[in-house]
């Protein structure tokens, strides 16, 4: 199973819209935002191999309804987000942080928004996007061994870890590099903006894509 780890690795560095998603939010909230993001990302992961071993997944893809109603719920929810980091103004931010921060740097609104409000975000964002369904169709069955020991649920259930894995390393190398770069542009108004709108145009982009990709 050394090889699916591997490729699972290979797979999380492609582009697509998790790994744009960590660093839209990375980019604008910071490093401990976007790695709540990846824990909700990695959650979400983790039941879509649920899904995936008690034949729920096999169903919504074959369903063109279903499909079609979980693309919609997971434009509109990206949308909604859109809507949130257009409507930021980057002062009223600065100003708060300035007179909230706590002992660890951090400032109380941030603190709650990273730790329940993102993960939430990660959750919701993987288990919103069907094409994570069809992906954990076509990527996890064919690497389980039908010739192994261990039973096709459990090898799923292994091979669902090791892709949780490789994809918080990778994924937190993004949020690490792009919380970098927050920090650097924390004190400029004009660049919190810029983010705020770089995320809401990451936002509506992956909206986009869940219907033309």
């Amino acid at each position: 199973m050394f090889e699916f780890f591997i490729a699972a690795l290979v797979v999380a560095i492609a582009p697509g819209p998790d790994n744009l998603f960590v660093l839209a939010q990375s980019a604008t909230h910071g490093t401990r935002a976007g790695i709540c993001v990846i824990c909700g990302l990695c959650t979400g992961i983790a039941v879509q191999t649920t899904l995936l071993i008690v034949g729920v997944s096999a169903l919504i893809a074959a369903s063109p309804v279903a499909f079609f109603v979980l693309q919609c719920c997971g434009a509109a929810y990206l949308l909604y987000l859109a809507y949130k980091s257009f409507q930021v103004r980057a002062g009223t931010i600065l100003d708060e942080r300035r007179e909230t921060k706590d002992e660890s740097g951090m400032t109380n609104a941030d603190t709650v928004l990273s730790g329940r409000k993102l993960y939430l975000r990660g959750i919701i964002m993987n288990l919103t996007n069907p094409k994570a369904v069809l992906f954990a169709l076509s990527f996890i069955p064919p690497a389980v061994r039908m010739d192994s020991a261990l039973s096709p649920s459990l090898q799923m259930a292994i091979l669902g870890v090791e892709f949780v894995v490789a994809t918080f390393i990778v994924f937190g190398s993004i949020a690490f590099l792009a919380g970098t770069v927050k920090n650097f542009l924390l004190n400029s108004p004009k660049a919190n903006r810029n983010l705020n709108w770089f995320s809401g145009c990451v936002f509506v982009l992956l909206a986009i894509a869940l219907f033309v990709m």
